[in-house]
């Protein structure tokens, strides 16, 4: 009701403002007149075009209705100012007896709207006002919902954002049990559906789950905002990955729209006693960097999450070294959707991250995004995450 309202009251024809310039007393009257007795009153006049920029400067107008032939400054030059000097992007209605077409080609070119032909129809005046005024309320009315609505992802975003752990989590959690993580995430919108997480299992181990949910955008998101609630109560599952994804998915299976679904990886690490146990269901298989320079792929398949409610989940474990590493990953750091043949292979992956981390952790991520993409700000076509976790950090 009150946008109802509020709309009706912005389509007054008595609230629009119109600037007339015209050299000429009687064409500036005459203009007035037809406009008056459609409704248009808030009017006002300048006599030439100096007069015009000079009001256009102090005052806000909806429509200009412009002459081409004026002393001091012509329509030419008028348009040139509002649209560069003044940056404004009001319509601007011309109206010229030239009929030369380079004339027309050469007012459009400098910012005109349209063109109005003299001498003047009253009612093809008329007509052409309105249009470009309700054009102009249409776009001011989309560029507000468009406002809104990048307000409303902003705070969606910093949310979303929220539910990742923070630098000092991971270090409370972590550190104490042996292990140093380095994260990345970015959404290939402004919201995504990957999301990654890490709990304190016991005094010696801790978790480490990552998510990757079909789709982009708010739909993705809404989904990891559910998968955010549900794994803060699978607590009495942490120690069992099989379990956990189990649990997970029994619970996403009913809620998930139907198509959607997700790919995970959970992880239970024991960095004193040198063991991964963990569990995938559908993601990209981790690494295993090893400390002598080696690297693995760990093996291990499940189904996708929120398929099939009484799927079973294979748990496999890994002996750890001292300096071995995980690296974790989500499809977008190899996938290549334009020409899948320029994917990126494990041991592509495997290379770069060494070399990279190597370097040490500082800008880890965006040394590895430059050495695989050329830039580290390079853009992709799903959300990207990745997560490198050092064993027996210093």
């Amino acid at each position: 009701m009150d946008l109802a309202h509020s709309q009706s009251e912005h389509d007054d024809p008595a609230r629009d403002r119109i600037l007339i310039v015209d050299d000429q007393a009687s064409s500036r009257l005459l203009i007035g007149s037809v406009l008056e007795a459609a409704g248009y009153t808030c009017l006002a006049y300048a006599r030439d075009g100096v007069e015009a920029i000079e009001w256009l400067a102090a005052n806000t107008a909806d429509i200009v209705i412009l002459d081409i032939r004026m002393p001091r400054m012509d329509g030419f030059e008028v348009c040139r100012e509002i649209r560069c000097r003044l940056a404004l992007d009001l319509p601007i209605l011309v109206q010229t007896g030239i009929q030369e077409a380079d004339c027309r080609v050469d007012a459009f070119k400098v910012g005109a709207s349209d063109i109005v032909s003299k001498p003047l129809n009253p009612g093809e005046l008329v007509s052409r006002v309105r249009l470009h005024l309700e054009r102009r309320r249409m776009i001011g009315r989309l560029q507000r919902y468009q406002d809104r609505m990048e307000d409303e992802l902003r705070a969606a975003q910093s949310m979303q954002l929220a539910l990742l752990p923070g630098p000092e989590d991971v270090a409370a959690i972590l550190q104490p049990r042996g292990a140093a993580m380095t994260t990345f995430y970015r959404a290939s919108h402004m919201l995504g559906g990957d999301l990654w997480q890490v709990f304190p299992v016991d005094g010696t181990r801790f978790a480490v789950f990552m998510v990757d949910l079909s789709g982009h955008g708010v739909s993705a998101a809404i989904n990891a905002f559910r998968v955010n609630m549900i794994t803060a109560g699978l607590v009495r599952e942490r120690a069992d990955p099989d379990r956990w994804l189990a649990a997970l998915n029994r619970a996403l299976v009913p809620i998930l729209p139907v198509e959607h679904f997700a790919t995970a990886f959970y992880a239970v690490i024991d960095a004193a006693a040198g063991e991964m146990r963990y569990a995938v269901a559908g993601a990209p298989p981790p690494l295993i960097l090893r400390g002598d320079g080696g690297w693995e792929e760990l093996p291990g398949r499940g189904l996708i999450l929120g398929c099939l409610a009484d799927a079973e989940y294979e748990c496999s474990s890994v002996q750890l070294g001292p300096q071995d590493q995980l690296f974790a990953y989500s499809d977008a750091l190899y996938e290549d959707f334009e020409n899948p043949e320029a994917s990126l292979g494990a041991g592509d992956i495997a290379i770069a991250v060494q070399a990279e981390a190597a370097a040490g952790s500082d800008a880890f991520s965006a040394r590895l995004l430059t050495r695989l993409f050329g830039r580290p700000d390079a853009e992709f076509r799903d959300d990207l995450t990745f997560l490198l976790i050092g064993l027996n950090a210093p």
